[in-house]
């Protein structure tokens, strides 16, 4: 086990992740320093609390005085590799750990499902969180998910399974993390901004697997050529899924059911009554199956889990339907692979108008032409990317409009719809040039919806 006792630890960064990690590391003897660029009420808040407990922050900024001497950096996800902590420490020799490296070393169990792709990581986690209920399987889900795994390991024993859900920035800097499943829904093109090319990013997904041996196994995306390439290469058992073609192992969809096997024999789950529909979430679906017969669910809990769980909100949520026009909010795609996986879902014959635009992370917008040539009628467009966008899709030959705010967008669109359409806020990009996040950006979308009731 790590000894930390006594060493000078920072801790970059004043979110969850960076809190959660402070508390842990001093609760074991570290001497704690955090560091933090903000300086809003709710870090000087829990800075004051931190204070408390002996912890020294400092906000406002990052200073090097204040790092010096240390002898390792925790630095939270979103800490990008040119801020002054981790130029420091690598001018200086200062072990570097993530969250997740530091949460494996000291978590009791190993037993670690963990969850990685652009999109369907949080729905995924959280059907698998239900699975393990229903099976009576003592577990917990954690990591960027909501509560991080640093925080609950107190609340681990030996046994219990840690069903992690690991972005691309929290696998940046793995080095004995090694879960005993790991998922791969699928890579597309996001946060371009912070990989700075579409091979690092991906590479950081691949990280999920680095250090699985034979013994361990792999749940990967047979559909999605970036996933099947790694999916090929790894030391693990790999089982895939599909939804184009019946495989031998894995799981794929037959009509009304997902049939799977992990072993000899195959399984059958009925979809009818399902409650989450929609391509992408057919993803998230058989990755949940394979992975609960992976822990040894039985096949009637996973089916239960299945037929209880409920979209979550934000995800392809419809919020109402008005005029024959269904309202359907999917503020948490924030990327173009999200929007294509939300426009397949639209139910057949139907036409979207489709809200996009907000804060671009360097993606490219060109792939949804073909997507939008097929299944959208119009397109509303607003926040900063609203001209790239624009630019980028203007060979699909539809109408575009421009809105300013969320109010105008909804009324626009409610306008451009005819009975049958779904009016559809997918917006494809960030949500910070408008609002805090994208669950303030979807619910800014409901509220507005409400008004047409």
């Amino acid at each position: 086990m790590m000894e930390i006792a006594n060493k000078k630890v920072i801790v970059a960064g004043l979110g969850e992740t960076g809190y959660d990690t402070a508390l842990f590391l001093a609760g074991r003897g570290a001497k704690v320093f955090v560091t933090e660029s903000g300086n809003s009420e709710n870090i000087r808040k829990k800075a004051s609390f931190l204070a408390g407990k002996g912890i020294r922050t400092e906000t406002g900024g990052h200073t090097e005085k204040f790092i010096s001497g240390a002898r390792m950096l925790i630095p939270s996800p979103g800490i990008s590799e040119e801020s002054l902590p981790l130029d420091f420490a690598r001018r200086n020799n200062i072990e570097v750990l993530s969250e997740i490296e530091l949460a494996y070393i000291f978590s009791p169990s190993k037993k670690i499902v963990a969850i990685t792709g652009t999109n369907g990581k949080t729905t995924t986690a959280s059907i698998l969180g239900l699975i393990f209920r229903k099976a009576k399987l003592p577990s917990t889900v954690c990591g960027n998910i909501g509560k991080t795994f640093i925080g609950e390991i107190d609340n681990i024993g030996k046994e219990t399974f840690v069903v992690l859900e690991a972005s691309s920035f929290q696998l940046e800097r793995i080095r004995s993390f090694r879960p005993f499943v790991g998922c791969l829904l699928n890579i597309d093109q996001d946060h371009m901004d912070r990989h700075l090319s579409f091979t690092r990013y991906m590479e950081a997904k691949k990280n999920l697997f680095i250090n699985q041996e034979e013994s361990d196994r792999a749940v990967v995306n047979y559909d999605n050529a970036c996933s099947k390439e790694i999916g090929g290469s790894l030391k693990a058992k790999t089982f895939f899924f599909s939804q184009e073609e019946a495989l031998g192992e894995g799981a794929y969809i037959e009509g009304n059911k997902i049939v799977a096997s992990t072993g000899r024999d195959k399984k059958v789950f009925i979809t009818d009554r399902f409650k989450i529909k929609g391509r992408g979430n057919n993803e998230n679906i058989m990755a949940s199956i394979l992975a609960g017969m992976i822990c040894r669910a039985d096949t009637g809990a996973i089916q239960d889990a299945l037929d209880e769980f409920k979209p979550l909100a934000h995800r392809f949520e419809k919020v109402a339907e008005v005029n024959g026009v269904s309202f359907i909010n999917d503020s948490k795609a924030t990327n173009p692979h999200s929007v294509i996986n939300a426009l397949k879902s639209i139910e057949p014959g139907r036409q979207a108008v489709l809200i996009m635009g907000g804060q671009n992370k360097n993606t490219s917008f060109g792939q949804l032409v073909p997507f939008i040539k097929k299944s959208v009628r119009c397109l509303i467009l607003m926040g900063e990317a609203k001209e790239l966008i624009a630019k980028e899709t203007e060979s699909a030959g539809k109408p575009l409009i421009f809105a300013c705010s969320m109010k105008e967008a909804v009324r626009k669109g409610a306008e451009m719809a005819e009975r049958g359409d779904a009016l559809l806020l997918s917006p494809g990009c960030a949500s910070f040039d408008m609002f805090a996040n994208y669950k303030e950006r979807g619910d800014a979308f409901k509220k507005e919806v409400g008004f047409l009731l």
